[in-house]
């Protein structure tokens, strides 16, 4: 009871005077505002308010299509909209509001909240008369929130988050700047703290929401009070109470703040290289060790990242004719499962490189040649140290590569002659002898990595935070 009590306290804190004084709340409908008769003013509804007291519908990640099955679509239906047909009270307005949440790209979400707004009105207004859509036309209020940072600060308030606090004072520090407030928070403790967030409260955030006002035409809260709730508005207001019971602002400190300074520290472009590369042994041949460098670069947030790698080996045996050369280059993009600039744990990739070669296993087995290739991969990265900045990943791909090349021998292959020359393997008529004679193509598994990462170059980002001095504050 304490909580709820609370709850109000906060509430009233938050409404004008004109709206405590002009307007009254519905206990079993939050987001619907009553005005005395003749009350002509608008209710003056600020954020705090909207984002305590509104409803509305919630979307799919990247959606914009109203659930059948959702909770608020039959609240209005069978609650409200026999509260609009009442004789003793007339709709003057409405405040739709609709939002995305922060993971994914900026321009999209502003197409999101766009969208989400529009949908809501159009369910919302395609169950009026004519006549009320007209009422309402001069105070009907809508508005697309990109990202609501704001909204999420509030959740975690009302949740007793322990980084509700940090993430307020950056969103505050930021200014209103969406950009630059996701660009601080992505980097705040290495993307866990997003990660987090993404998991807990994100999904809350992708929706459209309602605050409504009506005008009595008469003494109707006697009458107002008595409707008796169904089912629906039941379970609509033990959510509410639920959500009350989590804020206790009786028992909430107000400390004193200062803004600090907090450097984080991303990493940009790191330097990896394939272990199995490094040690390779080819039967036939031996140990044949190669330089294996690969560069990969991080991008700020989302989930990909791009790799340049080159692999070098040159191992000449002349007592045994043998002969193990191979420059190739290879150019590969990541996407991890895991977004919000994290990087970590499994990923999907997908490469194309060259190669030149010059392969002799024996007097009478070489090859000599170029191709290319490409195809997918799998693979998973782990943190070795705690900073994060060495990894170790394993990955394993599969592709088509497809060669052009020409076999050559040691020693004339004509006369059988040991000559200390190397030819290629060829006993036509020599007029029509042209390189690469042969051609081979192959699909199946390419390749396979266990890679060891580190960090070379990285960000080096520094944004205000609000940070807590030692001396206790008051209480509300």
């Amino acid at each position: 009871m304490r909580s709820v009590i609370c709850f109000v306290i906060l509430l009233a804190m938050a409404v004008p005077a004109s709206l405590s004084a002009r307007y009254e709340q519905l206990s079993d409908y939050p987001f619907v505002l009553v005005g005395e008769p003749g009350t002509l003013t608008d209710p003056g509804v600020t954020d705090s308010l909207f984002n305590a007291a509104s409803r509305g519908i919630r979307f799919e990640v990247n959606r914009t299509e109203m659930r059948a099955d959702d909770p608020f679509a039959a609240l209005y239906t069978e609650e409200i909209i026999p509260l609009l047909q009442r004789d003793d009270m007339v709709l003057k307005g409405l405040i739709v509001r609709g939002a995305a949440s922060p993971e994914g790209g900026y321009d999209n979400n502003r197409r999101l909240g766009r969208e989400r707004t529009a949908r809501l009105v159009d369910f919302l207004t395609a169950q009026l008369t004519e006549q009320e859509r007209t009422l309402i036309k001069d105070n009907l209020r809508t508005a697309s929130i990109t990202e609501d940072y704001q909204y999420l600060v509030e959740l975690m308030q009302a949740a007793g988050d322990k980084d509700a606090r940090l993430v307020g004072g950056i969103v505050e520090a930021c200014g209103g700047d969406e950009l630059r407030c996701k660009e601080a928070l992505m980097a705040l403790s290495g993307g866990r703290t997003w990660a987090r967030l993404k998991e807990k409260y994100f999904a809350r955030l992708r929706q459209a929401r309602v605050l409504m006002w009506f005008v009595r035409k008469q003494d109707m809260i006697a009458a107002v009070q008595g409707v008796e709730p169904t089912g629906i508005a039941t379970d609509f207001a033990q959510e509410l109470a639920a959500e009350a019971q989590a804020i206790d602002t009786l028992t909430l400190r107000v400390p004193r703040l200062e803004y600090i300074t907090e450097s984080t520290r991303r990493h940009l472009i790191a330097l990896r290289t394939n272990l199995l590369h490094d040690f390779f042994y080819m039967p036939d041949f031996g140990f044949a060790p190669s330089v294996n460098v690969q560069l990969e670069y991080y991008p700020l947030g989302g989930h990909f990242t791009y790799n340049l790698g080159f692999t070098w080996s040159n191992h000449r045996h002349w007592e045994s004719q043998q002969f193990f050369q191979i420059r190739d280059l290879r150019l590969e993009v990541r996407r991890y499962f895991k977004g919000g600039g994290v990087h970590r744990g499994l990923f999907l990739d997908a490469y194309a490189h060259g190669s030149i070669y010059g392969i002799g296993l024996t007097k009478r087995r070489g090859w000599q040649g170029e191709g290319a290739g490409g195809g997918l991969g799998l693979g998973y990265t782990l943190a070795l140290n705690k900073q994060k900045t060495l990894r170790l990943e394993v990955s394993a791909q599969v592709g088509a590569f497809v060669t052009r090349y020409d076999p050559y021998v040691y020693g004339n292959p004509v006369t059988g002659t040991e000559d200390g020359d190397y030819y290629y393997d060829y006993v036509g008529n020599a007029s029509r002898f042209h390189r690469r004679n042969h051609q081979w193509f192959w699909l199946g598994p390419t390749n396979a990595g266990i890679h060891i990462t580190y960090d070379i170059i990285y960000r080096k980002r520094k944004h205000k935070v609000l940070g807590v001095t030692t001396e206790k504050g008051g209480e509300l």
